[in-house]
């Protein structure tokens, strides 16, 4: 077992992770262990060789033939790719540890909203991935043919620079966050990701459910049949479970996500790099 899986529970979340019957949760120790130790295997700092439109252009316009425009064209989109990649898993894990962090002090709300915020990115990698994979999957070079793909170029345009913010060009308008979770709520084993999300999105909201979380216990029914309620945010309030259960299913599923598309996109820039220099043999 390795350092970071024998340290990320407290003791109490440990044993209350091992009563439960929700396989995420049961389950969520190994699955965030298992994201958290990519962090050994990837830098803190990159270098990336980013081409500009000019600067690609210059590359191109030096290429002799087919085989070297290839060269050129993928090898710079697996760089973006990459790019891309340790991005987006760097984002995962501040915002695993953010999570864990709140959720080993017992606190509430701030491990919601990370779990949320989890959930989005997650989601969208995993998205990313199954189609970057599929098309490069596919990829197969010719000494005399240039192959290029429009879908891939825009699709990586859009997880780099893609963004909603101050009316973005058409080419960068970010897809919004709903048509991607709602499109992998379909696939097998995602059944509860809508329900998650839209909870852990009142939690983030000035709604009902945040207010639940400082709702401890009722100490006294009068006689007329009001109560008695203690609101509190002590640490050994009663917890509410089914946030803490939800969130603890979103930072499973978000790590699962999140690891398995890290490895899916680095496999599938390798494809085609070993391609490329297959076709230079």
């Amino acid at each position: 077992m390795s350092e970071s899986s024998e340290s990320i529970y407290s003791e109490w979340l440990d044993e209350y992770c091992a009563q439960n019957s929700d396989p995420f949760v049961l389950s969520s120790h190994e699955m965030i262990s298992s994201c958290l130790d990519l962090e050994k295997d990837t830098p803190n700092e990159y270098g990336w060789k980013y081409s500009s439109e000019q600067s690609f252009n210059i590359q191109i316009s030096k290429a002799v033939g087919c085989q070297d425009m290839n060269s050129v064209y993928w090898t710079d989109m697996a760089r973006n790719l990459e790019a891309y990649s340790l991005m987006t898993l760097w984002r995962g894990l501040e915002l695993i540890k953010s999570c864990l962090n709140g959720l080993n002090k017992k606190e509430t709300i701030s491990p919601a909203i990370a779990a949320r915020s989890l959930l989005e990115l997650s989601t969208v990698f995993l998205l990313n991935a199954n189609s970057l994979e599929s098309l490069f999957s596919k990829l197969k070079f010719k000494k005399d043919t240039v192959i290029t793909s429009t879908d891939a170029e825009s699709l990586i345009v859009k997880m780099i620079w893609g963004t909603r913010y101050n009316n973005p060009e058409p080419h960068l308008l970010q897809t919004n966050i709903m048509t991607a979770l709602q499109k992998l709520a379909k696939s097998p084993g995602a059944e509860n990701l809508m329900k998650v999300y839209e909870f852990l999105c009142d939690i983030a909201h000035p709604s009902y459910i945040g207010n639940t979380s400082y709702w401890s216990h009722i100490q006294e029914t009068y006689p007329d049949e009001s109560e008695h309620r203690v609101i509190s945010r002590l640490l050994d309030r009663v917890v509410n479970v089914e946030i803490l259960d939800k969130t603890i299913w979103a930072l499973a599923w978000s790590s699962f996500c999140i690891r398995s598309s890290f490895l899916m996109i680095s496999l599938a820039n390798k494809k085609v790099l070993a391609e490329l220099s297959r076709n230079e043999k």
